[in-house]
């Protein structure tokens, strides 16, 4: 079955520890956040988050009422020391300690301890977005939070729809084995099941070795584009500019010194036929100017470069 695919799998590649009955198939990420926030959360509870983070799993706690703590992040990930001065008392903390999103920064082995340690006292139960650790370049990933974890602390989740394509809605929570009943129960309400012809035809793909392989030549193809992408933003800005979270996924973040505000910035390049995102809107507190995501994933090396160089004359005039 595609459980037991997905639990080999997830075994060999991120070292999380789990049975096949521990897997819930679910349609997508989004689907995932949506069923842990209506089983954990209620009204006025507190949730922590990544700031920046990712603004789908930001309005799914909200949408059932939860209060928001913003938590910092550094080139470390998530500010553990600053998680502990805060004194409420939380239900839920969601994170992506693979790759953060949008910095791309890793969680450092120490942080991954310390947090662990933080939710066993603190009884917070950690929700580990893994939505694109397959893309890591350069090292081995670092293992997932699930897989260290000894107190039934962590819910996993991931999604095929990043690393194979987006119209695959097709992705998988690993839960603690007594949320196995309540989970499935909550998605059989919500939709019974999902396709199981795309399950099948997943589940064929990841036995007989196709999706490894494919996650092989994808990364080789993604570091490529991944160094353009960098050598570009170094060869045209210069000292102007510096690059974060370079080493893993299909995006970067980068802070480009400049006058200009953001979209002022998004609005020239987009006159040039370059797209990018601002970071702003990734914050819930106090927003950075000057930082921007650069996607890579489906532009070739050439079309990468000129980009860049386009970009750079836009802000010199």
């Amino acid at each position: 079955s595609l459980r037991v695919a997905i639990t080999d799998y997830l075994g060999r590649s991120r070292a999380v520890h789990c049975s096949a009955d521990q897997v819930i198939i679910i349609n997508g990420s989004q689907q995932a956040l949506d069923l842990i926030a209506r089983l954990t959360i209620n009204p006025d509870d507190w949730v922590a988050l990544e700031d920046p983070g990712y603004l789908g799993a930001r309005h799914c706690f909200a949408s059932q009422g939860a209060k928001l703590q913003a938590v910092p992040v550094d080139a470390e990930g998530l500010d553990v020391d600053a998680l502990k001065q805060f004194h409420q008392s939380f239900r839920l903390l969601y994170v992506t300690p693979s790759h953060q999103f949008p910095t791309g920064a890793t969680l450092s082995l120490s942080r991954r301890l310390a947090l662990l340690q933080w939710a066993q006292q603190t009884g917070t139960l950690i929700l580990e977005d893994d939505y694109d650790s397959e893309y890591r370049y350069g090292d081995r990933p670092m293992p997932a939070l699930q897989g260290l974890d000894r107190n039934n602390t962590v819910v996993y989740m991931g999604t095929f729809s990043k690393v194979l394509f987006p119209s695959l809605r097709i992705g998988y929570l690993v839960v603690p084995t007594e949320w196995i009943s309540v989970v499935s129960r909550a998605k059989w309400l919500c939709d019974r099941q999902s396709p199981t012809l795309e399950q099948y035809a997943l589940t064929d793909y990841i036995t007989e070795g196709h999706f490894e392989r494919h996650i092989r030549r994808m990364r080789h193809i993604y570091d490529q584009r991944r160094q353009v992408l960098v050598n570009s933003l170094n060869n045209y800005f210069g000292s102007r500019v510096t690059i974060l979270g370079e080493n893993a996924g299909i995006h970067l973040m980068a802070k480009i010194e400049t006058t200009f505000p953001d979209q002022v910035v998004i609005q020239r390049a987009a006159n040039s036929n370059v797209g990018l995102m601002s970071a702003q809107g990734y914050y819930l507190t106090h927003a950075k100017m000057g930082e921007f995501i650069f996607g890579y994933a489906q532009l070739d090396q050439m079309h990468i470069e000129q980009g860049i160089q386009k970009l750079s004359q836009v802000l010199k005039e």
